[in-house]
Formats: C-alpha cells, sequence, structure tokens
C-alpha cells in the first residue's frame, strides 16, 4: 500500500563453513582463486532444502555486488570463532602463534584499550577515514555511526560498544562492537598507519573478545571476509588477520529478493548495475 516493489532478506542460515586451517592452506596453494571453490570442512544440512524452498516461493538470489565477495547489503562469506562451551584459555590457545605474540607484545609495550562513548566516536571516524583511504573503501560519514550509536544503545547501553587503543596519549586503532543475544559481532574497524609494531589491532580485538565471553557470547563474529584468495589483492591480509584468530569461515544463503513490482524492480536492478 506503500508503494514497495522488492521485499529483501539476507537469512541468517550457513550453508558451508571452511576451518581455520582449511583458509590457511587455500592461501598458500596458487591453484585456489575463490574460498566458494575450496572443499569446504563442512556442508551445512538443510541449507541446500532452504534455499529451493525460497526459489520456490518467488525469491531470487542476489550475487555480490563487486569482485571482492563483498556486496552492498550483509556479507556472504564470514569469519566467526565459536564462544559456546570454551573458556577463555581455549579460546586464547585457538589463536595462531603470530597472534599470541602481538597480544603479548601490545600488553608489554603498554598499549591501553578502553571502552568509548559517544563522544568518541570523532576519534574513531578520524582512524576509519584514515583507514578507508589506505584500503581503498568509501567511508560512511560521521553522521551514520551517531545515529547508529543513538538509536542501538536507546534499546540496550549495551547494544553497541567503542573501544579505543591507545599508547602514549595517541589513538592507535579502534572499533565498534554490537551483541544482540548471545551473538556478537565486531562490527566496524579502524587503524593508523602509525606505530603498527606496537600491535593495537590485535589487542583490541582481544579485548573486545575477551568482554565478549564475558558477556556469555556464543560466537564472536568477525564479519566480512573476501571471497578471493588471490595473494595480490589487498584484502586477502584482512582475511589472514581474521584467520590467525582461529575459528572458521562460513557461507551464508546470501541476499534474496521478492519482487512484487516486476517493472520497478527490474528497473532498480538496471540502476545499481550502471551507478
Amino acid at each position: 500500500s506503500r508503494g514497495a516493489f522488492t521485499v529483501k532478506m539476507g537469512p541468517p542460515v550457513v550453508a558451508r563453513r571452511w576451518s581455520a586451517d582449511t583458509v590457511k592452506t587455500a592461501i598458500a596453494d596458487p591453484a585456489a582463486r575463490r574460498l566458494g571453490e575450496v572443499t569446504a570442512t563442512a556442508d551445512e544440512p538443510g541449507a541446500a532444502e532452504i534455499a529451493e524452498r525460497l526459489r520456490a516461493m518467488g525469491w531470487q538470489r542476489t550475487e555480490p555486488g563487486g569482485e571482492d565477495g563483498f556486496a552492498a547489503g550483509q556479507p556472504r562469506y564470514v569469519f566467526q570463532v565459536p564462544f559456546a562451551g570454551r573458556s577463555l584459555e581455549e579460546i586464547h590457545r585457538g589463536l595462531n602463534q603470530q597472534w599470541r605474540r602481538n597480544i603479548k607484545k601490545a600488553d608489554k609495550a603498554g598499549v591501553q584499550v578502553v571502552r568509548g562513548g559517544y563522544d568518541d566516536l570523532p576519534a574513531f571516524y578520524e582512524l576509519y577515514a584514515e583507514t578507508a583511504e589506505r584500503d581503498r573503501f568509501i567511508p560512511r560519514p560521521l553522521p551514520y555511526f551517531q545515529r547508529m550509536w543513538t538509536s542501538l544503545t536507546a534499546e540496550d547501553p549495551d547494544r553497541m560498544r567503542l573501544y579505543l587503543a591507545r599508547h602514549e596519549g595517541d589513538v592507535l586503532a579502534a572499533a565498534t562492537m554490537l551483541t544482540v543475544g548471545s551473538h556478537v559481532w565486531y562490527s566496524y574497524g579502524a587503524s593508523t598507519g602509525r606505530k603498527r609494531e606496537v600491535q593495537p589491532n590485535n589487542a583490541i580485538q582481544w579485548r573486545m573478545m575477551t568482554d565478549a565471553h564475558a558477556l556469555g557470547a556464543a560466537v564472536y563474529d568477525f564479519r566480512g571476509i573476501t571471497d578471493t584468495l588471490d595473494e595480490s589483492d589487498h584484502l586477502v591480509g584482512l582475511l589472514r588477520f581474521k584467520a590467525g584468530a582461529g575459528g572458521e569461515a562460513a557461507e551464508y544463503l546470501g541476499e534474496w529478493d521478492l519482487p512484487i513490482n516486476r517493472l520497478l524492480h527490474k528497473a532498480l536492478d538496471v540502476y545499481m548495475a550502471r551507478r
């Protein structure tokens, strides 16, 4: 009645999983080009049936909008660390040697990770804008994060958290963490190119993982990873970083559209393809 012409959704249904070791091996294999082409460690039962039921009801799966595997909406490939039934010590042992070394190095260097608030969002954004330029993506504006904070913390003061990694008065890294039920997401991250040797990124992630475990999280979700395994792609470094935390890569069923007005739905597809 309000003129909607398409319904979109991203079902939280995992289709396949790859262990961290499988991902690491695939990155090192010159013949492996995309994660989706690598034999999965586990295929989730029922996912294919759900996809067929959606198609039978008229839903259409949309493909990622870019060659790097990231869509305009929710990522199809993510990296997750299972927490359920595991102690913090077990999770720490699941980190690779480089992660554990970097966490210890940050602590020895005096990196302090603290929780921030709404007034610290500009400091986060300054690093986020620097990260966007370095990693070649278009940043969201500061008011986006301010609205996110206001909206989510109005639901629950702990729904969204901001963490800052400081060293000798300098903010070197910052990240947001979202919590819904027992699922915790590392949502947005940012860092400067300065003082990388004190390892602020590992320090901030370990603090967030520690706090997530204390909250009773069943899973710590690093969110989107690239589908490409090409070593020359700058996003492979992000995949390698996340895989170092242990856990597993997961492929969701992806995003699905249900066209209500097929003409307008097609027109939007054409517009988005040309934009």
